[in-house]
């Protein structure tokens, strides 16, 4: 990955991924790059496209800009992070993908909380698998506690964190309190604590930047920024230090693209 403004952030872009006219899934170029103000001109480019074997499972786009030729960056695909095996949400290519039809199906069971899920179940990942297949008892673990910093039931968080967290994703404090308070039990314990606080997020179209915000504000990311094709911006997560009172509601989209109920930073660029 590349460094944010040359100040050794890693970069964490990301932006949809549409299918060419040779039926190959292709990366929908941002007008301007991530180093940009909003009154430069930018020529972004795909320098090369990096093969996936997990995580999206088809080629993602490394960009560079020729009037600011800082570095090179990966554009991911939506509901995919940088060094992930699988998604934090289930998404198209395209955009979310948020499943809850019928069979109440919410998509967790094909992502990262796949762990956790199975966890809640009682079930614990072999300690050997075949080599196709990545649920092993190490990788349960690790994402387990991956999933409980994300939800904000993870014990070694704060409780000023965890408030934030719960802010960020619309639910009560004490679900996650109650959560961290149970964590150490077993790791059944850990995965009903990661569900419970999964079953409480609403299944709309700032699903995902919620859940991004979340571990910007866990530390697990730096920063993240998604490309808005309709408003022609980047939308940029931070991890802000303000009270969390500057946000008691969680402002839901009408459609695909996430609220526009954010705070516009110095560069221009919308900070959520």
């Amino acid at each position: 990955m590349g460094q944010a403004g040359g100040r050794g952030k890693p970069i964490f872009a990301t932006t949809a991924y549409e299918v060419d006219a040779r039926g190959e899934l292709r990366a929908v170029l941002p007008a301007r790059c991530v180093y940009a103000s909003p009154t430069d001109t930018c020529s972004v480019y795909v320098d090369h496209r990096r093969s996936r074997k997990t995580g999206p499972r088809y080629p993602v786009a490394v960009v560079g800009c020729t009037e600011h030729p800082v570095g090179r960056h990966t554009l991911y695909p939506p509901g995919h992070v940088p060094y992930g095996r699988e998604a934090v949400v289930s998404c198209s290519a395209s955009g979310p993908l948020l499943r809850a039809g019928d069979t109440g199906d919410r998509g967790w069971a094909t992502t990262l909380f796949s762990a956790a899920v199975d966890a809640a179940g009682g079930a614990r990942w072999p300690s050997d698998s075949p080599a196709d297949d990545s649920r092993r008892r190490r990788t349960q673990g690790r994402r387990l506690e991956l999933a409980g910093r994300l939800m904000g039931v993870h014990p070694e968080l704060d409780e000023g964190t965890r408030e934030r967290v719960a802010t960020r994703l619309g639910v009560g404090t004490m679900t996650l309190a109650s959560g961290a308070r149970s964590w150490s039990r077993s790791w059944s314990q850990r995965g009903a604590a990661v569900l419970t606080v999964l079953m409480a997020l609403a299944l709309d179209g700032a699903l995902l930047d919620q859940i991004l915000a979340s571990g910007v504000i866990v530390g697990v990311w730096t920063d993240v920024r998604r490309w808005d094709l309709a408003r022609g911006t980047w939308v940029v997560t931070r991890a802000s230090r303000s009270s969390p009172t500057e946000h008691p509601t969680v402002v839901r989209p009408r459609g695909r693209s996430p609220p526009p109920t954010t705070l516009h930073g110095a560069s221009g660029q919308k900070t959520i």
